[in-house]
């Protein structure tokens, strides 16, 4: 990981014909094109190259692409290309002085093969890395480095993204991995491709994209801009950009094979590619071709130590203690409250069923005490690190029509299958228990019964996603004779996405069949049993129905009766994605003091839609599983954009670099109307390597397709009931008076409520169509320094402040229970309904997304990278990355709620750190090793930190990779083979107990354990 540098390359000639000799074209037995250096460690003057490095293992020690093979038009204005230059036009004798006519005239030819490339956050195309805007980058040998099979694994441990979904998250996820820059959701990250929007992914109507649909073979480079950038590239913008750029002008063949398992012997996987790519002789055209296959094994939760059972913390008694759960296959009958007595009426205490106030039944028609050892251990039955597979293919390609315009395309498929694992599904009070039931011995209603149905099997959900995506068009540059704009560079083109998918799911029961089950029952004349509407009287028997012996031990529940109840689900959904693009940008007139004036306008028409369509009995809320409506919606947005760069001095003494920019964007969307976003920022750079930095920018978010139409769908979040006494007086006295009230209000009888199983609380979501845009003010402000006196040495520090306004979000349930048991708001109070026949247990919260209050949050990112070559030593780079949280604040509109260093919202510490460092050799060795670093916090009871709630420290956390390879060169071309070890030291993941799966963070932490994989690659 390297921050952009700052320092430009100043626009004196004598500079250019300086950097000139650095770029040259790649060796002939080097067809692989070079990654543009991100390191802010480039020192003045660049150290002599090492041999190649692609797909050497020693990095490129001047890793600059490979002269494109079509002159500039062909380069995509949108995507950061390397193509050669037209000479500059302010390349003048009354700019030079000091050079003769000769000079001059060699000097311009030179300047011809200077690189010249869009960086993400700008449309204008740049002769330097440097922007305003702090910038990230990760190189294609920082990519391998990193050990991973998948880009969107690489990126989920940059220090400045937090708590976003990946395969580590089993319950709640859909196979994919997304990122969520500065935490605040992946919405709000925009990812590119080669500067252009990418199509959501999923399993329908979703708001961001599936990072690991982009094949990690086709990329060269991931630039990260860490600002606002809404009036640069539109709506999601706010927290910044992930530009993923793709290897372009590929002359060769490579294959490539990734494999690698957990030290534990499970978590198998492997990835393997093929590239080859051509440019004909003339250089007219070239094109790049791809594909590959990709497949992970699962790791099962029981086969960890740290997740192999459940765990809770005791804040009275300061102590861990097992939290297995009464939903167990011994069955729990509260004796207390849940049955109800002969001839009806209010469920009396039933404490003499057993001798003790909770039941399970011997099988032989007798009632033992519920014990402790009954308890049941889902975590066994649960997938850690859920398993996928996937295939994909892609194909790019130019074409030069006339010498000054060219067609272009990108084409992308993937496939993906992936599965999540649940333990059996459990039967906490979904139906009464008749009292008519044959297999009821009590003979009594019962209302409060849990059971863990394992004779059903596992709940599995499974997803099969198709991405497909194509752009098209035309670039090129307007010619000479044009005033104002001659040698712009345009583009025309249309980007179309579509995500299909299918998703089932097994495991779950019918509701409706289930009450069936559970009511009156008898045998028929044959001696079957059978299911009746009225009791004793077989004539009145349900079709096809099959009574339950539902209060039984595990074992009693008959197959047929199984296969009755349960079904396997079919569901489908899709994203879509249409634009059409127009843009051009140049420049537009030279200044004194060897600056200019560049310029780029644009417009583009784009049309999102999406939907999900559940199958028919989660659509009615007819399963035992999360109940779904449907999703479908559409919209279209125009948007009209400018952006404008002035570079008023360059090279002067005591003012190296100088550049002011600005940048505008109006849009009008169908579902909310008008509205414009700005950006402004500068760059003074200045004597001894010292450079400062700045942005302010208004960003904005539209509401997406599930923001606007999601269906009304059941969510189920860890929370406990605040109102939850464990049924004694004490523990009713140890409520607070608001909540002690609040509860008495809703009717729960404190003294006696039961002590309910539920660490998750049923939560109804749904989309709002009246939603407007949420809106973001983004600062930044940095300095960079690389001292002249210490080549290869970059020093950068970058402020940064976001506070969105109108928030599109639903609060999290545990804002809304404090609100209303802490804060005693009736508003808050009126979202959460309880069940009277059971206790007045938690029925439901409804929570449909609003746009309410707001998020607020700033941090420093420190960057240190030096990057040099030693005679005889080879070259060493060490880049380390840390972002210092200030604070991550959210206005509930009623209060602040702050989250940094605690738990209530996830993971954000106030350090989190990344180190790395590379050492290659001439000889074709190489090694290094990284460092991630999370830092500590506190995790409290409830989740809920900000009202003196008790809480525990969380300890920091780092874990350790280490890497080599060797590459050696033969007749068959060059072959390089990489080994590694992720998390040397097997490193467990912090524990946290209120933690939604392995009693820990599976966005944070890595839960495979140690790591050993093997890379091999052959370039032909």
């Amino acid at each position: 990981m390297r921050s952009a540098p700052a320092k430009p390359a100043r626009w004196s000639p004598m500079r250019w014909a300086k950097r000139v000799a650095q770029v040259a074209p790649a060796s002939a037995d080097d067809p692989a094109p070079q990654s543009a250096d991100a390191s802010g460690a480039q020192p003045a003057d660049p150290q002599p190259a090492a041999p190649p490095a692609e797909p050497a293992a020693a990095p490129d020690p001047a890793p600059v692409p490979e002269p494109a093979a079509s002159p500039a038009p062909d380069a995509a204005p949108a995507a950061p290309q390397a193509p050669a230059a037209a000479p500059d036009a302010s390349l003048t004798a009354q700019q030079t002085p000091d050079l003769s006519d000769e000079e001059l005239a060699k000097l311009s030819e030179q300047s011809a093969k200077e690189e010249i490339i869009t960086v993400t956050g700008s449309t204008i195309e740049r002769k330097t890395l440097t922007t305003p805007a702090p910038l990230t980058m990760l190189n294609r040998e920082e990519l391998k480095a990193a050990g991973r099979a998948t880009v969107g694994d690489i990126l989920q441990r940059l220090p400045e993204q937090s708590n976003a979904i990946n395969a580590q998250t089993n319950n709640g996820g859909d196979g994919s991995t997304r990122i969520s820059i500065r935490g605040l959701g992946a919405n709000r990250t925009l990812t590119l491709l080669n500067g252009r929007r990418v199509v959501a992914g999923g399993s329908g109507a979703n708001t961001s994209v599936d990072l690991n649909a982009i094949p990690l073979a086709m990329i060269d480079r991931v630039e990260v801009l860490k600002d606002g950038a809404s009036a640069v590239y539109g709506s999601d913008a706010i927290g910044g950009v992930v530009n993923i750029i793709t290897r372009t002008d590929f002359n060769g063949t490579e294959a490539a094979l990734y494999t690698g398992g957990a030290g534990h012997g499970d978590g198998f996987t492997y990835d393997g590619s093929f590239i080859t790519g051509y440019t004909s002789q003339d250089k007219k055209g070239n094109i790049i071709f791809s594909a590959g296959i990709q497949s992970q094994d699962p790791v099962m939760a029981g086969d960890r130590s740290f997740s192999a059972r459940t765990r809770k913390w005791n804040y009275n008694t300061h102590a861990e203690e097992s939290n297995n759960l009464t939903t167990a296959p011994a069955g729990y009958l509260n004796a207390k409250a849940g049955i109800t007595p002969l001839g009806g009426g209010k469920p009396v205490p039933r404490p003499d069923l057993c001798g003790a106030d909770f039941c399970k039944s011997d099988g032989m028609g007798h009632w033992l005490p519920f014990m402790d050892s009954d308890l049941y251990n889902p975590q066994p039955d649960n997938y850690l690190y859920t398993p996928s597979s996937r295939y994909n293919v892609y194909s790019a390609g130019t074409y030069k029509l006339v010498p000054q315009a060219s067609t272009f395309f990108e084409a992308s498929y993937l496939n993906r299958t992936s599965d999540q694992l649940l333990a059996p599904t459990p039967f906490s009070s979904a139906a009464t228990v008749s009292k008519d039931s044959m297999y009821n011995p009590i003979h009594q209603d019962v209302l409060d019964y849990q059971r863990r149905l394992g004779e059903l099997g596992d709940r599995q959900f499974f997803e099969e996603i198709d991405t497909f995506r194509i752009v098209g068009g035309f670039q090129g540059s307007v010619p000479d004779d044009v005033p104002v704009v001659h040698d712009w560079k345009w583009e025309a083109s249309y980007n179309y996405g579509r995500t299909g998918a299918i998703n089932r799911s097994t495991g779950n029961l019918i509701k409706s069949r289930l009450a069936q089950s559970l009511g009156p029952s008898m045998r028929d004349g044959n001696g079957n049993p059978v299911c009746v509407r009225t009791p004793n009287m077989a004539s009145t028997a349900i079709a096809g129905c099959v009574p339950i012996d539902i209060l039984g031990p595990m074992g009693s529940v008959d197959k047929s009766a199984a296969n009755w109840l349960t079904f396997t689900g079919v569901s489908s959904g899709y994203n879509e994605q249409q634009i059409a693009l127009a843009q051009g940008h140049g420049k537009l007139m030279d200044l004194p003091h060897h600056g200019d004036v560049s310029m780029a306008v644009g417009t583009d028409y784009r049309v999102e839609s999406g939907g999900s369509s559940p199958d028919p009995l989660t659509a009615t809320g007819d399963t035992t599983g999360n109940a779904s409506q449907p999703t479908n919606g559409k919209y279209r947005v125009a948007e009209g954009f400018a952006e404008l760069s002035v570079v008023p001095i360059s090279g002067e003494k005591f003012a190296e670099w100088v550049e002011l920019s600005l940048a505008a964007r109006a849009f009008h969307y169908s579902t909310f109307g008008n509205g414009v976003t700005w950006k402004a920022g500068g760059l003074f750079r200045t004597v001894n390597g010292v450079a400062v930095r700045g942005t302010y920018s208004t960003a904005f978010r539209a509401p997406s397709i599930p923001d606007l139409y999601r269906g009304a769908a059941d969510s189920f979040p860890a929370n406990l009931d605040p109102c939850n006494t464990g049924g004694t007086a004490s523990g009713a006295a140890m409520l607070g008076q608001t909540a002690r009230e609040k509860c008495m209000e809703q009717n729960v009888p404190l003294a006696t409520n039961p002590t309910y199983a539920d660490k998750q609380q049923r939560t109804v979501i749904g989309g709002n169509p009246k939603l407007d845009a949420e809106t973001a003010k983004v600062l930044t402000a940095g300095v960079v320094v690389e001292p002249p006196q210490v080549k290869g040495l970059s020093l950068t520090a970058d402020y940064w402040k976001i506070d969105i306004d109108n928030a599109i979000q639903a609060l999290p349930a545990s804002v809304i229970l404090s609100n209303c048991y802490q804060q005693g708001l009736e508003d808050y109070c009126a979202q959460i309904h309880r069940n009277p026949a059971l206790n007045y247990k938690i029925d439901y919260i409804n929570n449909i997304t609003q746009n309410v209050g707001g998020t607020s949050t700033s941090g420093l990112d420190l960057a240190v990278a030096f990057d040099r070559t030693f005679p005889g030593v080879g070259q060493f780079r060490q880049s380390l990355g840390t972002q210092r949280l200030f604070k991550y604040n959210v206005d509930n509109t009623v209060q602040i709620l702050h989250y940094r260093g605690n738990y209530d919202l996830g993971v954000f510490p106030k350090w989190k750190t990344n180190f790395n460092e590379q050492w290659s050799h001439p000889s074709g060795l190489a090694a290094g090793f990284n460092v991630q670093y999370i830092g500590s916090f506190k995790e409290c009871q409830n989740q809920d930190c900000n009202h003196n709630q008790p809480s525990r420290p969380v300890e920091a956390w780092a874990k350790l990779d280490l890497f080599g390879s060797y590459t050696m060169k033969s007749r068959a071309g060059r072959t390089q083979v990489g080994l590694g070890v992720n998390n040397v030291t097997n490193k467990l993941p912090a524990v946290i107990y209120s933690g939604f799966a392995g009693s820990s963070d599976s966005s944070t932490y890595d839960y495979m354990g140690r790591f050993v994989y093997m890379r091999l690659a052959q370039m032909f």
